[in-house]
């Protein structure tokens, strides 16, 4: 299931911070020192932490098969083209 998610969830002494990213089958909180989930004070210091890590998360690499993507691109144009380029031609009926 493709699924991202971000909320927050109310714990004693404030707000936990929550993210699911497609590759994982459940939410997890977001992590301070320690290994530790981190708890944010207000609701909206939660969200904004949800916002931060799911941004960063998003425009870091994004992975297809375990693979970053278009590193597999590359690898494929080296073994096929031998480093060459292949000229494409267009042919209009």
């Amino acid at each position: 299931m493709n699924h991202f998610a971000g909320f927050t969830v109310p714990v004693h002494g404030g707000h936990h911070a929550m993210l699911r990213f497609a590759e994982d089958g459940k939410a997890e909180p977001v992590m301070g020192k320690h290994g530790k989930p981190m708890v944010f004070s207000t609701e909206l210091e939660a969200q904004k932490a949800v916002t931060i890590h799911l941004l960063a998360y998003i425009n870091g690499h994004m992975r297809r098969d375990g693979d970053i993507a278009g590193r597999a691109k590359e690898e494929a144009n080296r073994i096929f083209r031998k480093g060459k380029m292949i000229p494409v031609e267009r042919i209009v009926t």
